[in-house]
């Protein structure tokens, strides 16, 4: 019998359900469309039934989708989509993430120093940050103290002596004796050492460091600064008996003091006096800068250069320098202070150079108010060179022009200059002061305002007016 025109096959084709018409017999129900829901409320044969229906279907897409993955032109089965996670995660690792950069960087300063990511940059040596060490006072015999438990000039000698060395430095034209002979102060333990920038200016072969004992080592420079005459050098050495470090701003008038060094290429020698002046700004040369010295009686001589002034507690309160001796007089020497000398110390272990040092660009003749009411020209510093390379050379300026004022202070002298520059930096506006003699006897005045250079030379190269002195 025929359902809907279409007539059951009497033999289904494997794998598809057997088909059974109403007529095949009493005991078969009634054909019934699949169910897939269940109504509410059905008696349980037709739950039952629903539920074996949903789970047929289940089937039939599993086996499907199983069939589909075989083969790469049937389509997939579809994927279930990942949730979103939360971003918390993410925020609370970014915040950790700029806590640790805060905490590295502060403490890698700590550690490497200023600058140490402009090393690591350019792959420039690693240098330390470095501070003048305090080193305990040396247990000495009571006959090495005064009452007031200073020592007497023996207990410096045995406190202190130790710490001082011979440095010899030679150069492509001495090869056999040392061109140039000084002293140096043992500033720590690994073999970091004070000295003068004059002594190793020129060490092109080798430096020679003797301590007092008579070792011998040869030494590198770590940093020389040629505008203050101070230099450090390093042995490689450890173990060295180091110096103590005193605050000459503490040093007053007529205060004990002792030298000790190598005049002559005489180790270990040592000189006693007073301290006879204080702030003396004095230059070692004409390049030189002014530097803040102790003046002294004590006798100073060539080879004491680089050598210790030291107080009656066994600190080292001054580098002394031969340079600085006042020729034209007997029992005048100077040393450069502690203080004005620590900060470049410091920073030419740090650095190799002393930093940020600023430069006008020019040279001149000193006129002092004295020497130019004599002469009839005006006070001030007169040009006589101005560098090309300088942002001053872009301004009206000419040779032969005199600045009388830096930023509203009167300049008569490199000192003045000094004065007004250091306390600025490269890249600093200055505006000066300038006078013009006119062919016709007259004067100009005008004023420029120009940048301050970086020094990588001298900034200021002075030179004295080729006419007889007048004092000031």
């Amino acid at each position: 019998m025929d359902i809907d025109g279409i007539a059951p096959e009497e033999n289904p084709a494997p794998g598809e359900p057997e088909m059974t018409s109403p007529e095949a017999g009493a005991e078969n129900e009634p054909v019934s469309e699949p169910v897939n829901d269940t109504p509410a409320g059905g008696t349980p044969a037709e739950e039952e039934r629903g539920e074996n229906a949903e789970e047929a279907i289940k089937e039939l897409r599993d086996l499907a989708g199983a069939e589909a993955e075989q083969w790469d032109y049937m389509p997939k089965p579809p994927r279930r989509l990942r949730k979103r996670k939360d971003h918390l995660f993410l925020k609370v690792f970014c915040f950790f993430l700029v806590i640790f950069i805060i905490v590295f960087g502060a403490s890698a300063r700590a550690v490497f120093g200023k600058g140490w990511i402009n090393r690591v940059i350019h792959r420039e040596p690693e240098r330390k940050t470095f501070t003048l060490p305090i080193a305990e006072y040396p247990e000495l015999e009571d006959r090495f103290y005064q009452p007031d438990g200073r020592y007497t000039v023996e207990g410096v000698y045995e406190a202190v002596s130790p710490a001082i060395v011979t440095v010899e430095a030679y150069g492509e034209d001495s090869a056999t004796v040392g061109y140039t002979q000084g002293s140096g102060i043992i500033m720590s333990e690994d073999g970091y050492i004070i000295t003068n920038a004059h002594i190793v200016k020129d060490a092109t072969l080798a430096i020679k460091v003797r301590l007092r004992d008579g070792d011998e080592y040869s030494a590198n420079v770590v940093g020389a600064d040629f505008k203050s005459d101070i230099a450090v050098i390093k042995i490689e050495a450890n173990g060295l008996y180091a110096a103590q470090f005193g605050d000459s701003d503490k040093v007053v008038m007529g205060e004990q003091v002792v030298a000790i060094g190598s005049p002559a290429g005489l180790e270990s020698s040592v000189t006693n006096g007073i301290a006879s002046g204080l702030d003396r700004m004095i230059r070692v040369q004409q390049e030189n800068i002014s530097m803040s010295c102790i003046q002294i009686d004590a006798a100073i001589n060539p080879g004491n250069s680089g050598g210790a002034l030291v107080n009656m507690w066994g600190q080292v309160i001054g580098i002394t320098s031969s340079k600085l001796d006042a020729l034209e007089y007997d029992n005048i020497g100077f040393a450069i202070e502690m203080s004005a000398a620590k900060p470049i110390v410091e920073e030419l272990i740090e650095n190799g150079e002393v930093l940020g040092r600023p430069r006008v660009g020019i040279s001149f003749y000193e006129i002092s108010d004295s020497y130019a009411e004599v002469n009839g020209t005006p006070a001030g510093l007169e040009i006589a060179e101005i560098m090309p390379d300088c942002d001053i050379a872009n301004t009206e300026l000419q040779v032969g022009d005199y600045i009388t004022e830096m930023n509203g202070v009167k300049v008569r002298s490199a000192d003045d200059v000094y004065g007004v520059i250091l306390k600025l930096h490269p890249g600093d506006e200055v505006t000066a002061k300038v006078v013009r003699l006119l062919p016709t006897g007259r004067t100009k005045e005008f004023e420029i305002t120009f940048k301050l250079m970086e020094d990588n030379s001298a900034f200021v190269d002075n030179d004295e007016p080729e006419t007889e002195d007048v004092e000031e």
